[in-house]
């Protein structure tokens, strides 16, 4: 039979796994929204998005709460604490990840029947997907006890933001535009607003998986980068 720590602990998990469910969600639908160029489901996939914020909102403050409750009344064990502590660090990765599907959403809807956002799309489709797999790399680390994916998201947080920002250069200057647009889409504030906000969400991955290196090994490494030896990341 668990004890009110035990349970109390665990309560917090499921709660933070219903969020993460919740932001994984987002992503999905984010995908979808830039995917499609038939906009007839665009209302209904951002009103998705709107109703799902609302309960990641309520969920960062629900997990907030538990986690208060547990400490002062059930005095959890150091194990516990790194465990929860790591969770609420997550949490407010993950309600920060939900503003910024928000963000994006927005800038979307100004610009989508442009042809400077046209002629980017698959571009800033490509480094979302990035982001998202970070995310759900470091997601699973924590689900699974096994830091090899939050190892592997934190290695590759500079190396994918490097590459991501070679391919929209190589794709703006091969576009089959003008000089004029050429210069509009590198200048153009929605455009970097939207990309800005992915390369957020490669950030808060990377959050994620340091809290989960917490959670695990006991050990704080924000700020420092991660010292443990070359991964082999073939199969991941």
């Amino acid at each position: 039979m668990k004890t009110r720590r035990e349970e109390s602990v665990a309560d917090i998990l499921k709660s933070f796994e219903e969020m993460a469910d919740l932001v994984l969600s987002q992503l999905t639908l984010l995908e979808k929204f830039m995917s499609l160029s038939d906009t007839s489901e665009d209302k209904n996939i951002i009103a998705n998005i709107e109703i799902n914020e609302k309960k990641i909102d309520e969920y960062e403050v629900i997990i907030s709460d538990k986690f208060i409750n547990s400490i002062v009344l059930y005095q959890p064990v150091a194990s516990d604490i790194r465990k929860i502590v790591s969770v609420y660090r997550m949490t407010i990765n993950l309600e920060r990840i939900g503003d910024r599907v928000l963000n994006i959403i927005a800038s979307i809807g100004s610009i989508k029947d442009t042809a400077e956002y046209k002629a980017m799309t698959d571009v800033i489709l490509n480094m979302l997907i990035s982001g998202i797999n970070m995310v759900e790399k470091s997601l699973l680390s924590f689900a699974n006890s096994d830091d090899s994916y939050a190892v592997w998201t934190i290695k590759n947080d500079e190396i994918v933001d490097e590459m991501n920002r070679k391919l929209l250069i190589n794709t703006i200057s091969k576009a089959k535009v003008s000089e004029k647009t050429r210069e509009m889409l590198l200048s153009y504030a929605d455009l970097k607003n939207i990309i800005t906000n992915i390369e957020r969400i490669a950030d808060h991955a990377t959050n994620i998986a340091e809290a989960t290196i917490y959670s695990l090994q006991g050990t704080d490494i924000r700020h420092k980068g991660h010292e443990s030896p070359p991964m082999n990341t073939e199969n991941i």
